[in-house]
């Protein structure tokens, strides 16, 4: 019997609706879900971001040994190879520079770490007995905490480290994840354009409504512009922070200055909260090896993510994303939430993507009615209709 295509619509919407309905009441068990199909296909995803990540270094390449004749046929082939021998290079510089003196500086400070919280205890208890008879029953709690506290330094923490170690997916595993995923990176970048072409075919061959295919590519473009822009810049402005603060600390003779500067470069790719995520944690430490220093570090964080949040952030980035404040913010604990720290980074862009759909949709169902797009005439006590022609019969 034939449907007709309006009762297919509500179809599609009822079995949509079930669908959505069936995923947030088992969330928990979809998300493990996914998270296994995920983690089984972790070197494709994994090279598809990585290439999407280096396509631009790869394109930049190429187009400039397409200007010399004799290369000029094998311009693709040299500019994934150019493109992944500085990968590796700076990855391997930075293994070189980085790997030892973290490991130097984590291996000198867990052995101090009881101690050194023990000594800030003491001090604490000490100005508080010397300052107020009424301070017994918070020494009394700080006792109680600093007793915890030492026990798990003392006891658990180097179990812990043991177990978050054992933990680890084995080497040769590792290593041949790695393998898979260079191998299918490569892959991409040198047929970028065939895969991508057979994706859309694909699409097309299934939706054959012209206007939502338009719609749809445009859609991945400004979703191209969105990830892109922020992704790179956000990865330039980390670096830049992440320098400006090792040298600052090198200058100030901060203890660990490189350990805290790689703590705060890494967390600064997280919008509006990385620089507190990586702050607290860095300024606790400090805190146990000198006060004062910690103070020092505090007001130099300030003044760093104000420079970084107004002068070198929009240079760089600039309103890539095209939301406010507010959305940022909820982009951030909310798919925090649901993916943890790869969450925070892209939920801001993927957010953004969301948001530019229902505002093309919003301001096409508006059009449609013969309503305003601007957000500017919703406004409480506005008549909606108030900008039509003064010589409309509607007036």
């Amino acid at each position: 019997m034939f449907v007709k295509p309006k009762w297919t619509t509500v179809l599609l919407a009822v079995a949509g609706g079930v669908a959505l309905f069936l995923i947030l009441f088992n969330f928990a068990f979809v998300k493990e879900v996914v998270g296994n199909f995920l983690s089984v296909l972790e070197p494709l995803w994994a090279g598809i971001l990585i290439a999407y990540l280096l396509c631009p270094m790869a394109e930049f390449f190429e187009k400039q040994c397409a200007r010399f004749a004799p290369i000029a046929k094998a311009a693709r082939q040299i500019s994934v190879l150019l493109t992944a021998i500085i990968v590796f290079a700076v990855i391997g510089l930075l293994a070189w520079v980085l790997i030892p003196q973290l490991w130097s500086s984590i291996v000198d400070l867990l052995p101090k770490l009881p101690n050194m919280v023990e000594v800030q205890f003491a001090k604490l208890q000490t100005f508080m007995a010397s300052e107020s008879s009424a301070a017994t029953y918070m020494t009394q709690i700080l006792d109680s905490a600093e007793n915890s506290l030492m026990t798990w330094l003392k006891t658990n923490l180097v179990n812990t480290i043991t177990n978050i170690a054992n933990s680890v997916v084995s080497i040769g595993s590792a290593i041949v994840t790695i393998m898979l995923t260079v191998i299918i990176t490569i892959y991409l970048l040198l047929d970028r354009e065939r895969y991508l072409s057979q994706c859309r075919k694909l699409f097309h061959a299934v939706s054959k409504n012209e206007r939502v295919n338009d719609e749809i590519d445009e859609t991945i473009k400004q979703a191209h512009r969105i990830f892109s822009g922020f992704i790179s810049g956000k990865l330039l402005d980390s670096l830049i922070v992440g320098i400006i603060c090792f040298i600052v600390l090198s200058i100030l003779q901060m203890p660990y200055a490189l350990l805290i500067s790689v703590v705060i470069g890494v967390t600064n790719v997280i919008p509006m909260f990385g620089p507190f995520i990586g702050a607290i944690p860095s300024a606790f430490l400090l805190l146990l090896v000198s006060p004062k220093q910690c103070l020092v570090f505090i007001i130099f964080i300030v003044i760093l993510q104000q420079i970084d949040g107004n002068i070198i952030g929009p240079r760089i980035i600039g309103n890539s994303t095209g939301i406010s404040a507010l959305y940022v913010t909820i982009a951030i604990l909310l798919f925090g939430k649901l993916f943890g720290f790869i969450g925070m980074i892209l939920g801001v862009p993927l957010f953004a993507t969301i948001y530019y759909i229902v505002k093309r949709l919003t301001e096409h169902s508006l059009r449609n009615q013969g309503l305003p797009i601007e957000t500017s005439r919703y406004l409480p006590g506005l008549t909606i209709h108030g900008s039509l022609p003064e010589n409309s019969e509607e007036n």
